[in-house]
């Protein structure tokens, strides 16, 4: 068993001076991100009668169903409340891509062919990725309880919220080292890690809207940062259970490993035609075989979810509206009772882009595996490209208006009124231009500079998402939150037709930007 662990730390070493910038980013946005809310937190509530105002508008259930309740009026229990589902998406999603990166991935490149004709252990490999995901969410951790100690909150509670997020991020990249065991290719793999991070979203906020607690919450890695509740008398016996499940997959992981021939998955691919079918003889239909699986995934989670969504429309409407501290800001987005609709299609929009900003990123890895071979046949580049920018802005496109027929025949049955369906459906229609914009600048990447697009379109995502969060809390102006296309369809602003418009003409003009780049740029394998 010690041989199959041989030159793990070697390996370690090695990782570690891959992909610098992206681990930077990893250790520094999280830490960033919680101390930028410590310190508009202040700004905004500088008496203890502010924060108890605050209170009182936390207390309704669209805000709890989306952060879970508020254990602690006060800055230190606002800033770990406001952060601490962010923090984990946000770290668990590194920790997902550099699992995933390292194992599946290098095989798939043929880079984990090369290691293994060193002398290097069959498990090592893997080993050295869950070690070194866990060092640096370890440094991480150090870098966020030290700023939150910095800014004069507690020391204990600090420790506590910051172990908590430090957990989930291991587990959920111990989650996609067993999705790199099961599956064949590194994108499948990375798309079953990513949803089950979604699917544990959906039952976070279900459990939220629904109250549930005791025991089963202890399961997701989302509400360990709650049920350890950090400034208000911690648990930190919740770390264990915690520490243990996350042990439970990194050992599952490795077992997997083991049990597999390098290459292979333990889900093997299905064998494949003797003779290809007439109609595959394309590039479209090439990019068809490649991206159907993530497109339907994701276009039946969002059928599901927003027709269960918009089914309680009328129940969380009605509680909404109960709340008297919220109706101010409510009526701004047109009233209490479609206010939370209104928001929850915009969180839709920011969500598909993560799918636009995936589907982009499939081209990428094409040209990576068989760019060169595809390339190599009567096959132009712009028709390798626009085969699977097909996918990148129609299947955004589709699943958009999919999540918007699914939101409006929910919420209109739910509440007896037809005319729902037709608002909330050209609502969701009106967020499409914005989320194609992601999908140009993911094509200009593509183009300018291909090794950096995944990180430096999910980097701006991110940006656009606290630009408006910070926007939400005053901290910056409406000017600088102009510069997130999400800002031109905000459900609190007027949207011309003209504006829409502009992001079209703005998302075409990425694109065809970047297919121009990549025609006159050298193939990158």
């Amino acid at each position: 068993m010690r041989n199959k662990f041989f030159a793990t730390t070697r390996l370690m070493r090695l990782y570690l001076r891959q992909h610098r910038i992206f681990m930077l980013i990893w250790l520094l946005v999280p830490g960033l991100w919680v101390v930028i809310n410590i310190l508009s937190s202040r700004i905004l509530f500088p008496t203890e009668q502010s924060l108890i105002e605050l209170g009182k508008t936390l207390n309704d259930p669209l805000t709890i169903a989306m952060h879970g309740a508020v254990l602690d009026i006060s800055i230190a229990g606002f800033v770990t409340w406001r952060t601490k589902v962010f923090a984990v998406i946000l770290s668990g999603i590194f920790s997902i891509i550099y699992v995933v990166r390292h194992t599946r991935l290098a095989e798939e490149q043929g880079k984990r062919e090369l290691l293994g004709a060193n002398c290097v252990g069959s498990l090592s490999p893997l080993a050295a990725a869950i070690a070194n995901m866990a060092l640096i969410n370890a440094a991480m951790t150090v870098f966020m309880v030290l700023g939150m100690s910095a800014a004069g909150l507690g020391f204990t509670g600090s420790l506590a919220h910051c172990l908590a997020i430090f957990t989930a991020a291991c587990f959920f990249g111990c989650a996609g080292g067993v999705m790199a065991q099961l599956f064949v290719s590194g994108s499948a793999a990375r798309n079953a890690s990513f949803g089950v991070l979604a699917a544990l979203m959906a039952i976070h906020i279900l459990w939220n809207a629904k109250g549930v607690a005791g025991g089963v919450m202890l399961l997701s890695p989302l509400e360990w940062p709650l049920l350890i509740r950090p400034f208000a008398g911690e648990q930190f016996w919740v770390l264990l259970i915690a520490l243990f499940m996350t042990l439970v997959f990194a050992a599952l992981a490795l077992v997997l490993m083991d049990r597999r021939d390098m290459g292979a998955g333990i889900f093997s691919q299905r064998g494949g035609r003797a003779t290809a079918r007439p109609g595959f003889k394309t590039p479209l239909a090439l990019s068809w075989r490649i991206q159907k699986g993530m497109f339907f995934i994701w276009l039946g989670f969002f059928a599901v979810f927003s027709f269960a969504l918009g089914s309680a429309a009328e129940l969380l409407g009605s509680s909404i509206s109960s709340a008297e501290a919220l109706a101010g800001i409510i009526e701004k987005l047109g009233g209490v009772d479609k206010a939370f609709m209104s928001l929850m299609l915009y969180v839709f929009a920011i969500l598909i882009s993560v799918y636009c900003l995936m589907s982009a990123g499939i081209l990428r890895g094409e040209e990576s595996a068989r760019g060169e071979t595809f390339l190599s046949l009567p096959v132009k580049r712009s028709g390798f490209c626009l085969s699977h920018l097909l996918f990148v802005f129609l299947g955004t496109a589709v699943i958009a208006l999919v999540s918007g027929i699914g939101v409006g025949l929910g919420a209109a049955l739910s509440t007896g009124t037809p005319g729902e369906f037709t608002r909330l459906l050209l609502e969701m229609v009106r967020k499409i231009p914005a989320i194609w914009v992601m999908g140009g600048l993911a094509v200009f990447f593509f183009g300018l500079l291909p090794g950096w697009m995944n990180g430096a379109s999910f980097a701006l995502l991110v940006l656009f998402v606290m630009l408006e969060v910070l926007w939400e809390q005053q901290s910056i102006s409406a000017a600088v939150y102009g510069l997130s296309p999400f800002s031109y369809v905000y459900p609190a602003n007027d949207v011309a037709v003209f504006t829409l418009a502009g992001l079209c003409l703005v998302s075409a003009a990425l694109a065809i930007l970047g297919l121009y780049l990549f025609k006159r740029r050298d193939l990158q394998t």
